[in-house]
């Protein structure tokens, strides 16, 4: 994440607005809403390609962040080979689920748009 407007108020009730990036899948530690831990992994893969790689995260992404990493899985979708494309056209990223449910549903990127679970 290249970009994360901050607003603090300073001394005299102003706005003011700080530029914090941080990576956008970059928790780790216990995992407040759906138990378990927060990681992200990223490995350069030496069996295939020379230019693949692997990305394991297992994230609580707040509302609030669906359109930034919606940006990122959307790039990630226009890198990823042809053994994750299916056969109409979205590219299969994953599995997501809300804290509330207990069963994850594929996490897919079509026409350049994430379909996010309902």
């Amino acid at each position: 994440m290249t970009d994360f407007p901050f607003v603090t108020e300073g001394d005299h009730e102003e706005l003011i607005i700080e530029n914090r990036p941080e990576p956008l899948l970059g928790h780790h530690g216990e995992a407040t809403k759906s138990g378990g831990a927060l990681v992200s992994v990223l490995l350069r893969k030496q069996d295939t390609r020379p230019d693949a790689w692997a990305l394991t995260s297992r994230q609580e992404i707040h509302p609030d962040d669906f359109e930034r990493t919606g940006e990122l899985l959307t790039w990630l979708a226009d890198k990823a080979g042809d053994p994750h494309q299916n056969p109409d056209g979205s590219i299969t990223l994953g599995w997501t689920r809300s804290h509330e449910e207990h069963q994850p549903e594929p996490l897919a990127v079509h026409d350049g748009a994430v379909i996010w679970p309902s």
